[in-house]
C-alpha cells in the first residue's frame, strides 16, 4: 500500500522547533528577569522605605526634643517660674487658702499681693504657649504637687497623683519624662505630656516641674504629609504593636502582628517584606526605624514602650512596576520568538520547495521502476529543474539524483530486455524439473501395474496369486493418485474459503481422517487440548489437509512406533498455536534449511512436495508454519494463526 503524501511537514517541524528554541529560553530568561528585577526593584523599594522612616523618627525625635528644650528654658526662667515655685515651697501647706480666683490658678497666699503675681504667671505662660499652637495646657508645680500656675484654670489643684509630676520630681538630673499618646477627656483629644523638673540651683535636686500637654497633631504632621503613590503612608508604632498615628485607621482597628513586629522592633533602620503588614496587604514590602532622641529619657517614658516609624504601601501598587516591566520584556520577547518563528516557517518554505521537487523526481522513479514488465521505459535527459538551482548542498543532491536516476533507468532498461528470456527459460526449467519427477513418480508405479496385469494374462491363475495381483494394482493406483493430487496442488493454487472454526475441530478432523488411513498401531497418541481458546478463520479444509501430510510424515518417521503429541495452546504473542509432536527419527541439521524447496526429499520415494503445499496451505490461511528438529529425537511443527478477537 502506497503510503499517504506527506505535505509541509518539514516546513511545520522547523517551525515550531524555532517557537519552542524561542519560547524555551525566552521564558527561562523572563523568569530570570522577573526574579532579578523583582529583587532588584524590592532591593531599590525597601531602601527607600527605610530612608524614609529613618528621616520620620529623625523629624519625630526632633520635635519632641525641641519640646523638651523648651520646657528645660522654660524651667530656667527665674522671675515667672522659679521665684514662684521656690516662695510656694516656702509656704507652709496649711496656710494656703483653698479658694482659687477664676482668672488665676494657682495657689492663694496670704498677702493680697498674690493674685496679681500669679495673674502675671498665667499670662507669660499662655504667651509662652501661644508661639507653639500645639500646647493644650502649660503647668507649674512645687515640690508638694501643688500648682503654682496653669494655662488651665480647671486643673485640680493637686497633681501628685499625675505621672508627669510624679516622674519629673524623680527624675536623675539630665532625664526627661514623655509620655505615651494618650487620650484627654477635657480637652477632648489625644496627647503626650513632657516634663522638666525646675533643679534648685545649688544643691541640683528637684524643687518643682514644669509639665506640657501636647496635642498628638505635633506628631501627626510629620506622619500624614508621607505619600507613597496612591496607598503608601507612614506611621508610628510602640513596641506593643499599636498604631500611635495612622493616617487610614484609627489606632484601635488594627494591630501589628507579633511576628512581623518581632522583626521590626531592632535598633537600626531596616526594610523587609512582611507575610501581613496589618492593612490586608500579603509580602507588603515595609520600612521602619527606632524614633531615637537627643534627650535621655526616664525609663518610664514612652509608656516604657519605644517608638518607631513605621512606612507601609499596598502590594500591588508596591509591585505595579514589576509587573509592568515583566508584561513589557514578555510582549518584547515573545513578539521576537514569533517573529523568528515566522522567518523559520518562510525560510523552511525555501529547503521543502527544492526537496518537494526532488520527493515527485523519486515518485516518478518508482512509478517507471514498477511498471509491468512489458511496458517501455522512456529515455530522460537529467535535467537540473529551476526549483533545484539553490545554490547549496540540494542543489548537488539533485544534480547526484538526476544522474543515479538517468542509470537507473538505463539499467532497468536493459533488465527488462533480459527478464523475458530469463523468465522464459525459468518456466522451462520448472516444467522439465516437474516432469522429470513426475516421469519418475509415474515410471515405477507403472511398471508394477504392467508387471501385475502380464502375470493375470499368461494364462488361468490361483485365487490367492489373483487377488494379490489385484492388491498389487490398487496400491499402485493409489500412489499414482496420490503423486497427482501431490503434483496439481502444486500447479495450481486454490483460494482458501475461510470461515470461523476452532483449532480443536480442525484437528480432531484431520486426526480421524489419519486413524481412518490405519498404519498408526503402534504409535501412541496423546491429546493437550486448550479450554476457551478464541476461534480462528481459516479455511478448515486447507488447514486439516496440511495437517493431514504433517501426521501422515510423523507416522513415516516412526515405522516401529512412537509417541505422537496433539496440542493446541495460546501463544504469547496472542496467536493460537497448533502443535504436531513426534518422536521419530528427526531431520539431519544440514536438511532442515531445505525441506520446503520443491522436489526436495531423503526419503526413496515421493515428490518432494509434502512440506511445501503444507508450507503454502498454511501462509495462504494467514498463518505461520515453524519447524524443529532433532535427529533421533524427533520432529515439532508448529501452525500458528491469528484469533478472532471477542467483540
Amino acid at each position: 500500500m502506497r503510503p499517504a503524501r506527506r505535505t509541509g511537514g518539514l516546513q511545520r517541524k522547523l517551525f515550531f522547533a524555532l517557537l519552542i528554541v524561542g519560547i524555551v529560553p525566552g521564558s527561562a530568561a523572563l523568569w530570570a528577569t522577573y526574579l532579578f528585577s523583582t529583587a532588584s526593584l524590592k532591593q531599590a523599594i525597601g531602601e527607600g522605605f527605610q530612608e524614609i522612616a529613618r528621616s520620620t523618627a529623625i523629624r519625630l525625635a526632633a520635635a519632641v526634643d525641641n519640646e523638651i528644650d523648651r520646657a528645660i528654658r522654660l524651667a530656667l526662667v527665674p522671675l515667672h517660674v522659679r521665684q514662684p515655685v521656690m516662695l510656694a515651697n516656702q509656704r507652709e501647706r496649711g496656710s494656703f487658702d483653698a479658694a482659687r480666683p477664676h482668672a488665676s490658678p494657682g495657689p492663694q497666699p496670704r498677702d493680697h499681693a498674690a493674685p496679681a503675681a500669679i495673674a502675671s504667671i498665667v499670662r507669660y505662660l499662655e504667651e509662652w504657649a501661644r508661639e507653639s499652637g500645639h500646647y493644650v495646657r502649660v503647668t507649674i508645680a512645687d515640690r508638694q504637687g501643688v500648682v503654682v500656675a496653669s494655662t488651665d484654670p480647671l486643673l485640680p489643684l493637686q497633681q501628685t497623683d499625675q505621672a508627669w509630676w510624679r516622674e519629673a520630681m524623680r527624675a536623675v538630673p539630665g532625664t526627661y519624662y514623655v509620655s505615651s499618646l494618650i487620650r484627654d477627656p477635657q480637652a477632648n483629644d489625644t496627647v503626650f505630656h513632657v516634663a522638666v523638673p525646675i533643679l534648685d540651683e545649688a544643691q541640683g535636686v528637684p524643687i518643682g516641674a514644669v509639665g506640657l500637654v501636647i496635642r498628638r497633631d505635633l506628631l501627626t504632621q510629620m506622619i500624614l504629609p508621607i505619600h507613597i503613590g496612591n496607598t503608601g503612608h507612614g506611621m508610628l508604632l510602640d513596641t506593643q504593636g499599636t498604631p500611635l498615628i495612622c493616617p487610614l485607621l484609627p489606632p484601635t482597628a488594627h494591630l501589628i502582628p507579633h511576628a512581623l513586629l518581632g522583626r521590626l522592633t531592632l535598633d537600626r533602620p531596616l526594610w523587609l517584606v512582611a507575610d501581613d503588614d496589618a492593612h490586608g496587604g500579603r509580602d507588603a514590602i515595609v520600612g521602619a526605624a527606632p524614633v531615637r532622641f537627643s534627650h535621655q529619657l526616664i525609663p518610664a517614658s514612652l509608656g516604657g514602650d519605644p517608638w518607631y516609624a513605621f512606612i507601609r504601601q499596598a502590594p500591588e501598587e508596591t509591585y505595579a512596576p514589576i509587573y509592568a516591566l515583566l508584561v513589557t520584556v514578555g510582549v518584547i520577547g515573545f513578539g521576537l520568538v514569533i517573529a523568528l518563528s515566522l522567518s523559520g516557517f518562510l525560510v523552511g518554505y525555501r529547503i521543502v520547495k527544492p526537496l518537494a521537487a526532488l520527493q515527485r523526481e523519486a515518485e516518478g522513479l518508482r512509478h517507471n521502476l514498477t511498471r509491468p514488465n512489458n511496458a517501455s521505459i522512456p529515455h530522460i535527459v537529467p535535467l537540473l529543474p529551476v526549483e533545484y538551482q539553490t545554490g547549496d548542498e540540494i542543489e548537488d543532491l539533485a544534480k547526484s539524483f538526476a544522474a543515479m536516476r538517468a542509470v537507473l533507468e538505463e539499467n532497468l532498461r536493459t533488465i527488462l530486455s533480459q527478464q523475458h528470456e530469463l523468465i522464459r527459460q525459468e518456466k522451462l526449467a520448472s516444467v522439465g524439473q516437474l516432469l522429470a519427477a513426475l516421469a519418475h513418480d509415474l515410471r515405477n508405479p507403472l511398471g508394477v501395474i504392467r508387471s501385475s496385469a502380464q502375470v493375470v494374462l499368461e494364462g488361468p491363475q490361483e485365487e490367492a496369486i489373483r487377488q494379490e495381483m489385484a492388491r498389487y494394482i490398487i496400491d499402485e493406483v493409489d500412489k499414482l493418485s496420490l503423486r497427482l493430487h501431490d503434483f496439481l496442488r502444486f500447479a495450481r493454487q486454490k483460494p482458501p474459503d475461510v470461515s470461523v472454526v476452532s483449532a480443536e475441530d480442525v484437528v480432531r478432523a484431520a486426526l480421524w481422517q489419519w486413524e481412518a488411513q490405519g498404519g498408526h498401531e503402534h504409535i501412541g497418541v496423546e491429546h493437550r487440548f486448550a479450554h476457551h481458546l478464541p476461534s480462528i478463520q481459516v479455511d478448515p479444509e486447507q488447514v486439516k489437509e496440511a495437517l493431514m501430510n504433517l501426521l501422515i510424515n510423523a507416522r513415516e518417521a516412526m515405522p516401529e512406533g512412537g509417541q505422537l503429541t496433539l496440542s493446541t495452546r495460546m501463544a504469547e504473542q496472542s496467536g493460537v498455536e497448533i502443535e504436531v509432536t513426534d518422536t521419530g527419527s528427526g531431520i539431519a541439521p544440514d536438511h532442515l534449511s531445505r525441506i520446503f524447496e520443491p522436489f526436495f526429499t531423503t526419503k526413496d520415494y515421493g515428490t518432494g512436495l509434502g512440506l511445501t503445499n503444507v508450507k503454502r496451505l498454511v501462509e495462504d490461511n494467514d498463518g505461520t508454519l515453524v519447524v524443529r528438529s532433532r535427529l533421533g529425537k524427533g520432529t515439532s511443527c508448529m501452525l500458528r494463526f491469528r484469533p478472532i478477537a471477542a467483540g
